[in-house]
C-alpha cells in the first residue's frame, strides 16, 4: 500500500512540474498576434512541437485573437467619418478675402509638391533568395524602396497545394503583410509591391496557419 501511494505521489509531482513548464496564456496570445520575439519565439515553437496540451491552448488563444480583431474592425467601420480639410474648404462662402485666398493657394502649392496621400510605390522589382538563416549575418538582403520578389527555399518541406502562405514581420514581430505563395521548383514565391524601409525583417512560411520555416531578410538603405 505504501509503495502504491508513493508512486501516486511521484506522478502527481511530475504532472505539477510539467504544468509549471507550460507557457503563460499571455505568451501564447502574443505568439498568435505575431508579436513574440526571439529568444522566446524559438523556445515556444520547440515546446509546441512536443506539447499537445499547449497546442490546444494555442488554438484557443488564436481563436480569441481573431474574435478581438474582428470586433475591433467592426468598431472602426462603425465610427463616424470626420470631415476633411477639403470638405471644409468647399463649404466656405465665396468670394474669399484676399489674405485667406493667398494662404489657401500657398497650402495648395505645398500639397501639390508634397502629396502626402500618395504612397511611395516602387517601380522596380528586386528578386531576393531567402534561406533559413536568422539574424543580420548571412541574411538575404533587399534594397529600400524596391518592390520585392521573394523566393523562399522550401527544400525538405511539403508545402505544395492550397493553404501555404508567407508572412512578413518586422524585427520586433509586428505583422506587415501575409499572402498566399506559389510553390515551384523547390521555391515558394511571394511578391510584395509596397517595398520595405531599411531594417531587419523576418518572413515566416506557414501551412494551415502554423509556421513551418522562418527566413531572415535585411533591407539596406540606398
Amino acid at each position: 500500500m505504501d509503495t502504491k501511494l508513493t508512486r501516486i505521489h511521484i506522478q502527481e509531482l511530475w504532472m505539477a512540474e510539467q504544468k509549471k513548464a507550460h507557457p503563460e496564456v499571455e505568451v501564447l496570445e502574443r505568439y498568435a498576434m505575431n508579436r513574440l520575439a526571439e529568444p522566446a519565439l524559438g523556445e515556444l515553437e520547440e515546446h509546441l512541437l512536443l506539447c499537445g496540451y499547449c497546442q490546444e491552448r494555442l488554438d484557443e488563444a488564436t481563436e480569441y485573437v481573431a474574435v478581438m480583431r474582428e470586433a475591433t474592425a467592426t468598431v472602426v467601420a462603425e465610427a463616424p467619418a470626420t470631415e476633411s480639410a477639403w470638405q471644409r474648404w468647399l463649404r466656405l462662402e465665396w468670394p474669399i478675402p484676399m489674405p485667406a485666398m493667398a494662404g489657401a493657394m500657398a497650402m495648395l502649392v505645398a500639397l501639390t509638391i508634397w502629396q502626402p496621400w500618395k504612397p511611395a510605390t516602387p517601380t522596380e522589382w528586386r528578386t531576393v533568395e531567402l534561406a533559413t538563416l536568422r539574424g543580420d549575418a548571412g541574411a538575404a538582403r533587399g534594397v529600400e524602396g524596391f518592390a520585392l520578389h521573394l523566393r523562399l527555399d522550401v527544400a525538405g518541406l511539403e508545402v505544395s497545394g492550397v493553404g501555404a502562405t508567407a508572412q512578413i514581420v518586422t524585427g520586433d514581430g509586428a505583422e506587415l503583410a501575409q499572402a498566399p505563395v506559389a510553390v515551384a521548383d523547390g521555391k515558394a514565391e511571394l511578391r510584395y509591391a509596397a517595398g520595405l524601409r531599411a531594417g531587419q525583417y523576418f518572413v515566416r512560411l506557414k501551412r494551415a496557419g502554423e509556421t513551418v520555416r522562418e527566413y531572415s531578410l535585411v533591407v539596406e538603405g540606398r
